[in-house]
C-alpha cells in the first residue's frame, strides 16, 4: 500500500498520514508570471489544460474514444499523436504520483519515459508560453521520482527534463538543463514550509 494519498477534489496530498504540499503549490513561492492576467482567463486556460492532460493520459492507457473528444480539443490530440510519431517517445509513467519523505512534498508528474534512448521527464504545457517555473517544477518531480521509484530512475542514471509545449498548430520540446533548477525548487519548498510554520 502506498504511503501517499491524493485527494483529487481538494488537490491535496497526505504522506504517511501527514499533509504535504504538492509541487505546484510549492512553486507559488516563486514570482507569479501570470499576475497581470485576468483570473477568469487563467481559469478557462486551466480547464483546457486539465482536459488536454486527461486526453493524453487516456490515449496512453488506450481507452480514449476520439469521437467523444470535444472538437475544440481535437487539435491538441493531433499534436500529441504527431509528437509520439515523430519523437518515438515511449511512456513509462503518465500522471504518476511521486513523493519525497526526505523533503516532505509530493506531486503528480505528467510524463516519464524513454526518448531517443534516454530517460526523459516531460511536463505538458498548453500555456501561451512555457513559464520559467517549469524548470524547477520538473526538477522537483525528478527529485521525488528518484527517491520513491528507484526501480524506474536509479540514482546513477541521468534523466532529461522537458516541457512539451502543445498548441493547436504545433508541438515543441523545450529542454531544461540548468543545475540551479533543483536548488530553486528546494528554496521555494523551504519558503513554503517556513510560511506554514509561522
Amino acid at each position: 500500500m502506498s504511503p501517499l494519498i491524493f485527494d483529487p477534489a481538494a488537490h491535496t496530498y497526505t504522506l504517511d498520514g501527514q499533509p504535504v504540499p504538492g509541487v505546484t503549490r510549492v512553486l507559488q513561492a516563486l514570482p507569479n508570471e501570470y499576475a497581470m492576467v485576468d483570473p477568469e482567463v487563467l481559469e478557462r486556460a486551466a480547464e483546457i489544460g486539465r482536459a488536454v492532460h486527461w486526453i493524453i493520459e487516456h490515449k496512453i492507457l488506450g481507452d480514449l474514444v476520439a469521437d467523444e473528444v470535444d472538437f475544440h480539443l481535437l487539435p491538441y490530440l493531433d499534436q500529441w499523436l504527431d509528437f509520439r510519431r515523430t519523437s518515438g517517445f515511449q511512456p513509462l509513467l503518465s500522471e504518476g504520483q511521486v513523493y519525497s519523505r526526505r523533503y516532505r512534498y509530493a506531486g503528480t508528474l505528467d510524463l516519464f519515459g524513454r526518448l531517443n534512448g534516454r530517460l526523459a521527464l516531460i511536463d505538458a504545457k498548453r500555456t501561451a508560453a512555457v513559464p520559467r517555473s517549469a524548470g524547477p517544477q520538473t526538477a522537483g518531480y525528478e527529485l521525488a521520482l528518484r527517491e520513491c521509484r528507484p526501480d524506474l530512475l536509479p540514482i546513477t542514471e541521468r534523466v532529461d527534463r522537458f516541457a512539451l509545449h502543445l498548441t493547436p498548430q504545433r508541438w515543441q520540446l523545450v529542454p531544461f538543463r540548468a543545475a540551479a533548477d533543483q536548488r530553486v525548487f528546494l528554496s521555494a519548498l523551504t519558503i513554503y514550509q517556513w510560511s506554514k510554520a509561522a
